[in-house]
């Protein structure tokens, strides 16, 4: 199988936090996008030391945890080649998959954090950020909120919000393929919307296109957080993926609203939800794909865009 031993190299740690809101919110299309207006801002404000506001005069910039996520280029050509101009961001905030909008002051507002590598150490400041966030208020009507628990995957508390401890609990989620049984017919079922360019905008994510996006984020993940190299031939495995078949597809382009903050508007993304049922030799491509339900696939990943299962 491709990649199989690779991805356990990559680890993912799943976090839950839950907010409790302090007044009316109503969200207008995917949830996750409306914690991206401001986020950044607040976290410079938490992490960076030097309190300046251009990180390129910064003398401390190679040290700093923003400028290490938000700020950093890449230089390498092997990087390059793959399209990339920064490194991935090595988190994704993911959102209960419900259908509800409308939440009262008092409600909880529930939530998953997933960290990928090395990036294990940004945690702390992802929390402070979102305790930060709450007090400014998020998305375009300010809401504010309270940060109540941070949890690892089986409830144990990894922060104390009265006394801004964090606690040292394992969260991390073990894959493995040892038991894995010949594949050939697998159905995606992508949950938010999926930001893939397809060819002519087909509504349509052939299986080639999918692996090609999929092998592309990971080997990003695994170059920048972790101390393994991409030694894989990235165009041998896009080409095996072009020969599994699309039996079926029901994808439908929903729209996301993004609010920008600086310049006070809203903006129109889209994106492919719905199910896709794939055909071929299949086998060979599970782990990647199914590390893939973790890490998400395509554009605006960071606030939960990309995320799929595998239904088999």
């Amino acid at each position: 199988m491709y990649l199989k031993n690779t991805v356990e190299h990559l680890s993912i740690s799943k976090y839950k936090i839950v907010l409790r809101l302090k007044e009316n919110v109503t969200f207008f299309g995917y949830k996750g996008m409306a914690f991206r207006s401001g986020f950044s801002r607040v976290f410079k404000k938490v992490s960076c030391i030097a309190k300046k506001k251009i990180c390129d005069t910064c003398n401390l910039k190679a040290n700093c945890v923003y400028s290490l996520l938000f700020e950093a280029k890449v230089s390498k050509k092997e990087y390059r080649r793959l399209g990339f101009t920064e490194p991935p961001r090595p988190f994704v905030l993911e959102p209960l998959a419900d259908e509800k909008k409308v939440y009262q002051p008092d409600e909880n507002f529930e939530f998953y954090i997933l960290i990928f590598g090395n990036s294990i150490h940004f945690l702390p400041y992802l929390v402070l950020t979102f305790n930060e966030l709450g007090k400014k208020g998020f998305g375009e009507t300010k809401a504010k909120y309270e940060l109540i628990t941070v949890e690892t995957i089986d409830g144990k508390p990894i922060y104390d919000v009265q006394t801004q401890t964090f606690y040292n609990y394992d969260s991390t989620i073990k894959l493995s393929f040892e038991e894995i049984k010949e594949v050939n017919e697998i159905k995606i079922r992508f949950i938010s919307p999926t930001r893939i360019k397809t060819e002519n905008d087909k509504k349509e994510i052939s299986f080639q296109t999918l692996i090609s996006s999929l092998l592309r984020r990971f080997s990003g993940l695994l170059a920048f957080y972790t101390n393994k190299n991409v030694d894989w031939d990235y165009d041998e495995i896009v080409k095996e993926a072009g020969k599994v078949s699309t039996k079926f597809s029901d994808l439908k382009y929903v729209e996301v609203e993004r609010y920008l903050t600086q310049q006070n508007k809203v903006v129109k993304l889209y994106g492919l939800v719905g199910e896709a049922i794939y055909q071929g030799e299949i086998t060979k491509f599970y782990p990647l794909l199914k590390i893939g339900e973790f890490i998400h696939v395509g554009k605006n990943t960071t606030f939960g865009l990309g995320k799929y299962e595998i239904v088999l």
